[in-house]
């Protein structure tokens, strides 16, 4: 390509708080800049688990017009526009394009009633065989049933079922299409045969027209619409292309090639490895449970998936706490949705009892996801400040990923010399390095202002576009201190004690304990 050329690729993240937009110049290897915008706080008193579709579509065209002022460029420099999106959520659509309902978040478990009927079609390892995911409130087939039963008027005006990238894709271009890995999650997905599951459908009484053709990730979906072209600024026609997943997308950009697990920090915290296609085939489904599966962004990969639940979400309440202590600090943690249990001095084995933070999900599957506890905090002194409970967290976010990695690691024969993390978290060294310690393996992190957008550019060129080696140079690795590995072993066990009887509490008859787990450290393979 020359400097004229059309080279530029936009890509619009939707995310589960703000839209952001992003462009990398292909023919540089070089990201060009960034916008965000957030989506309107909800009004007082407005259901929590509920999304407006059509606000979040405002503040991705705003997003988009935001880096379309900043950047400058030409019309003729944009090469295409993509979309990368949180995988659970979708939105039911009627016949003149408009949603018909709000949608449901990720986090929402209002679908609980109906995990049941979903796993009941077909049988629960079925379930799991045909779609890489098993029964569980969170993902998309029982938030679709609930949908169905709680709003039948909604239900019965759809016309179509569009994932949160389908949305967007709709919004630009007018295509109603779908993309593999952005659909995994709605467990609709015959993940092997790389189809809508038709035998899901009919069991469920499902209307398969509801759901939209598929089209491959990167293939080009229509033109940007002239109505999008006037809010945004971009030329009409410009190519749109489907996307794909956001945490696919994520890995893509911060370590090209399949084999290197990668944490992506964010909101939550999956953690996934690409692996080859055909090697899969080999491995019969319930050999990989409970890991999630599904198709790749990159022709002929498929991804393992373990998550240790809204880690970064956590560490965010804790923002403006730094200096609370005492009675203010422990209201204050409650008043933000925090478990609290204080230590009472004199009593037996308080000096011993160490702040501890439940910031995550230590055991991976349908056991460890049945019953979710607040995030809680165990251990608190008068003389602890809300920088030492921020420490805390970030040191169970840690203890978490070090779980459900190690169950990814274990459960997909992998033993990589290095975790790759991106996401917003990656952006402290101080945490990066921790979780070397914690995990006992080498941590490598690219900087998030180099890669952004590079995924969406790769999609759209068809082309690996290496990273720089500019960007190379800047990768930080934090190497684990081997002398931390006993203390983290033992916090380990103990954090999983405490979120056991924690989920006990919510659980009639409790959930009993599970020791071990976690990473295999370097040396120990």
């Amino acid at each position: 390509m020359s400097a004229g050329d059309a080279s530029i690729v936009v890509t619009l993240d939707i995310g589960g708080s703000a839209a952001k937009a992003s462009a990398y110049d292909a023919a540089a290897r070089a990201s060009l800049g960034h916008a965000a915008a957030p989506y309107p706080a909800p009004a007082p008193g407005a259901d929590p688990g509920l999304f407006d579709p059509q606000a979040w579509w405002r503040a991705a065209a705003a997003a988009l017009r935001d880096l379309r002022e900043q950047l400058g460029e030409p019309a003729g420099r944009y090469l295409g526009i993509t979309v990368s999106a949180i995988r659970i959520p979708f939105v039911l659509v009627g016949a003149d394009g408009e949603p018909v309902m709000p949608g449901l978040l990720n986090k929402d478990r209002r679908a609980q009633p109906y995990v049941a009927q979903a796993a009941a079609a077909l049988g629960s390892d079925h379930l799991y065989e045909l779609t890489g995911h098993w029964p569980a409130p969170e993902f998309g087939l029982p938030k679709l049933l609930w949908a169905r039963a709680a709003h039948p008027q909604a239900w019965r005006a759809a016309r179509t079922v569009l994932q949160l990238h389908d949305w967007f894709i709709w919004r630009l271009s007018g295509a109603r299409v779908s993309e593999l890995s952005s659909a995994a999650m709605s467990q609709l997905v015959d993940v092997r045969a790389g189809a809508w599951a038709g035998g899901l459908l009919a069991a469920l009484d499902i209307p398969a027209g509801l759901l939209p053709e598929f089209i491959p990730a990167g293939g080009r979906a229509g033109g940007l619409t002239p109505a999008v072209a006037r809010e945004t600024g971009f030329a009409a026609g410009t190519p749109v292309h489907a996307g794909g997943g956001d945490t696919h997308l994520s890995a893509l950009s911060a370590a090209p090639g399949a084999g290197i697990p990668v944490v992506v920090a964010g909101t939550t915290a999956p953690a996934v490895l690409a692996v080859p296609a055909a090697r899969l085939a080999q491995v019969p489904a319930r050999g990989l449970f409970p890991l999630l599966v599904s198709e790749h962004v990159v022709a002929g990969q498929r991804v393992l998936e373990t998550n240790a639940g809204a880690t970064g979400s956590v560490a965010a309440l804790l923002a403006g706490l730094e200096r609370a202590a005492g009675d203010e600090l422990a209201r204050a943690l409650a008043q933000r949705g925090f478990a609290v249990t204080p230590v009472t001095p004199g009593t037996a084995g308080a000096a011993r009892e160490p702040l501890t933070v439940l910031a995550g999900h230590p055991f991976f599957g349908p056991d460890g996801w049945a019953a979710a506890p607040p995030p809680t905090v165990t251990g608190l002194r008068g003389s602890d400040r809300g920088s030492d409970v921020y420490q805390a967290c970030l040191a169970g976010i840690s203890l978490a990923l070090r779980a459900t990695v190690g169950c990814l690691l274990r459960r997909s024969g992998a033993a990589p010399e290095f975790i790759a993390v991106t996401g917003g978290m990656s952006t402290s060294p101080a945490w990066t390095q921790l979780l070397a310690d914690v995990t006992g393996v080498p941590v490598q992190v690219r900087p998030l202002e180099a890669v952004s957008g590079r995924a969406g550019a790769v999609l759209v060129t068809g082309e690996e576009l290496p990273v720089s080696p500019a960007d190379e140079e800047d990768t930080r690795v934090h190497e684990p201190d081997p002398a931390a590995a006993p203390a983290h072993d033992a916090a380990l066990a103990r954090y999983q004690r405490l979120f056991r009887l924690a989920q006990s509490g919510l659980t009639s008859g409790g959930a009993g304990q599970r020791s071990g787990g976690g990473v295999r450290r370097a040396g120990t393979r």
